[in-house]
């Protein structure tokens, strides 16, 4: 079929061309595909409120031979009115450059797309702390991904109590008595992985009401930022510096 008819999250909008723009989109039906709006920095084109980053639109697609192009788009909701606070931006930047950089073209994830819908979502009244609805956002992407940390145990001996040590290689926990000797890593306490383990199996709902230490709030970005370098290929993420910059853990 010549068109596609499908909700969609623009991930990224750049300029292109004299008027265009060139979108990275998470559809419902096809997963990430990019598009071409033609016309849309003019400030009367009708695609131009549609194909902003932080929205979520219904678009009808033309599929040409390599990208498709943007035939009509409509805002079902756009969330760049809560991204006027800095820290949300940086937030909701680094949510949607995540999603972009590790989910591949072309093959469908409703529950990504929803994933991702609702943390935007949630930037927008959240009361809990924003640094583990970010850390809540990464696990939960990689879970959905495939990516699945061994964490429950220490994967030699199968000890429950820690404090434990994460192995990037061996993609797994180990107590201090089978550590592996001279290989780099990241330590986690009992209540590190007491925390990781809750954040695993809590709902978006119950983050709200979770709270920790900053000590722990930091060997768990630790561990999750070493998982993600090693297990896959993001490379640097821009949001993810201004973050660092600005009070991240």
């Amino acid at each position: 079929m010549k068109y596609l008819q499908t909700r969609a999250l623009v991930l990224r909008s750049r300029p292109f061309a004299e008027t265009d723009r060139l979108l990275t989109l998470l559809t419902w039906d096809e997963g990430k595909i990019s598009a071409k709006a033609p016309g849309a920095r003019r400030v009367k084109s009708k695609l131009a409120a549609a194909v902003e980053v932080f929205t979520c639109g219904s678009f009808l697609l033309y599929r040409g031979r390599t990208i498709f192009t943007v035939s009509q788009a409509q805002v079902d909701v756009s969330f760049r009115e809560q991204m006027v606070h800095v820290e949300n931006y940086a937030r909701g930047h680094y949510f949607a450059e995540l999603t972009e950089r590790l989910i591949p073209e072309g093959e469908p994830n409703p529950d990504i797309f929803e994933h991702l819908l609702a943390a935007w979502s949630s930037l927008q009244e959240w009361q809990g702390d924003r640094e583990l609805l970010t850390r809540y956002f990464e696990l939960r992407l990689l879970l959905l991904l495939g990516f699945q940390p061994h964490c429950e145990n220490c994967l030699f001996c199968g000890d429950l109590q820690g404090p434990f040590y994460w192995n990037a290689a061996a993609g797994g926990l180990f107590c201090e008595r089978c550590r592996p000797p001279r290989q780099p890593g990241v330590s986690l306490s009992r209540g590190s992985h007491a925390l990781l383990r809750a954040m695993q199996r809590i709902s978006l709902r119950e983050l709200k009401n979770l709270r920790a230490p900053q000590g722990q709030q930091k060997e768990l970005a630790d561990f999750i930022r070493q998982f993600i370098q090693y297990w896959t290929e993001t490379g640097t993420l821009k949001s993810l510096t201004f973050i660092r910059e600005n009070g991240d853990p």
